[in-house]
């Protein structure tokens, strides 16, 4: 889910992005911040992303469109329309109702399939903007998971760069003011503080980008933001993650997603993706870990992979010519992270996998939270065991001899709360298993909990895991 900060977006070329609008106004030294929907199109009633409470880290010098507000309220009005009236709020002030986030992988657990049989063709089914499609597979997943140990060992950490392996680096999302790289620094520290970590790559969104042009040129190479001359002070140990959409705004249509598709898939994108690599390397974030088209079995996403097999095998063309065009930069050393959301149906992984060549990394998103029963806390090995959980996205990285990562993951304030038995079984999985880095979701915002004084319990348990030792 494209859960990202306010000010994370391109270049204050926002306003025309979606009739969502935000707007940021200083009265009295007070920041004041609302969403407001434009009406001026249709009559129709707010919608959920509206209602929802604004994002705090932004910035007063500028106003721009919280696409992430957006797509958030889009998943979870698709996955669990009920949850937000139904889930008591718990822990920070985060909003009630609502993670959404529960994320994951998306899919089948097929586990030992190989690479896409991409551009197959397949029939084309009526799509819908209703609920999900069902399950496509009938496979069900592996039933057993990994116990959480009461004395952990600390994972080994690579002191460096994120790997395509066992690097175990430690990321966050993290809160601050977008003010530059003073405030990033002490959200940083903060956070090592708190936990006893050390950080060495941070997350960014690059979702929004109303156009090409915008796409080619992402808000984070700007030097006042702060991310690139972080990674500047320190470039052999520091990188950022980064969520990069398939395409722009412009050309989303989840319900008819061929319309782009077909010209990915042929080729007709690959100068755009050439030109976005060659700009992330002239600032300095040719290292990155790119999570190209992120979360895409997930219909809130505007590169949405569709609902039948053809759509699925020409998303993973395009994706598959998109990492080729990236790679065409100049000294680019990016690693691609192929990133799915756990809180989906059952689509087989290699309907939409772009094959080995592509892919340096497998990413799930995995927070606490399911989406089936968002109203009932469950256990570790529960989350893990649905059909779009961690066991069957782990048989699948297994088969492909990928290395893992948890891109993004987190508690959620309802329904489990403070829930150190999540953070265990994650951290247990992290320690034992194959995985480049995770990157713990610690921006408080829309039901989902940081660590902190809310969650005592967790953070202790995040602190064991992931604490230096």
């Amino acid at each position: 889910m494209d859960k990202g900060t306010l000010k994370q977006f391109v270049k204050g070329n926002t306003s025309h992005r979606l009739s969502k609008i935000v707007t940021l106004a200083v009265t009295s030294g007070v920041l004041v911040m609302m969403i407001t929907i434009d009406a001026s199109a249709s009559g129709s009633p707010p919608s959920a992303a509206a209602q929802l409470p604004v994002y705090e880290n932004s910035t007063p010098t500028s106003a721009f469109t919280n696409v992430w507000l957006k797509t958030f309220a889009d998943r979870w009005n698709l996955v669990a329309p009920a949850a937000a009236a139904a889930a008591p709020t718990s822990g920070s002030g985060a909003a009630s109702g609502g993670s959404g986030t529960a994320s994951g992988g998306s899919s089948a657990a097929s586990g030992g399939s190989g690479g896409a049989s991409i551009g197959s063709g397949g029939s084309q089914n009526v799509l819908t903007t209703t609920a999900p499609p069902l399950s496509t597979t009938t496979t069900s997943p592996p039933t057993t998971t990994t116990t959480a140990s009461s004395v952990p060992s600390a994972p080994t950490v690579s002191g460096g760069l994120i790997t395509a392996g066992p690097s175990r680096s430690r990321c966050a999302e993290l809160n601050f003011p977008d003010t530059g790289l003073p405030a990033l620094q002490s959200a940083v520290t903060s956070f090592e503080t708190q936990t006893s970590t050390s950080l060495s790559c941070l997350v960014a969104y690059l979702n929004g980008a109303p156009t090409w042009v915008q796409w080619e040129d992402p808000w984070v190479t700007a030097s006042q933001y702060g991310y690139a001359p972080w990674v500047a002070e320190s470039p052999q140990s520091r990188q950022l993650v980064l969520q990069v959409d398939l395409i722009p705004l412009s050309l989303k249509n989840v319900n008819n997603p061929l319309s782009w598709e077909q010209s990915c898939a042929a080729g007709n994108f690959n100068s755009y993706a050439t030109q976005l690599g060659t700009n992330l390397v002239a600032a300095g974030l040719q290292n990155s870990v790119l999570r190209l088209g992120a979360e895409m079995n997930g219909t809130w996403e505007t590169d949405f992979i569709g609902n039948t097999t053809q759509e699925q095998n020409l998303w993973a063309q395009c994706f598959a010519n998109e990492v080729t065009a990236l790679r065409q930069a100049s000294g680019e050393h990016f690693l691609i992270d192929w990133n799915p959301n756990s809180c989906t149906e059952n689509v087989p992984y290699a309907n939409f996998y772009p094959g080995n060549s592509y892919v340096d990394i497998l990413g799930l998103d995995f927070y606490d939270i399911s989406c089936q029963n968002p109203s009932t806390a469950l256990s570790f090995a529960q989350l893990a065991s649905v059909p779009a959980g961690l066991t069957s996205f782990e048989a699948f990285a297994a088969a492909q001899g990928k290395p893992m990562s948890f891109p993004e993951w987190g508690l959620e304030s309802a329904p489990a709360g403070d829930d150190p038995a999540y953070i265990d079984g994650v951290g247990s999985r992290f320690a034992s298993g194959n995985f480049a880095f995770e990157a713990y979701f610690n921006a408080g915002a829309q039901g989902t909990l940081p660590l902190g004084s809310n969650t005592p319990l967790s953070l202790a348990a995040f602190q064991k895991w992931f604490g230096n030792s």
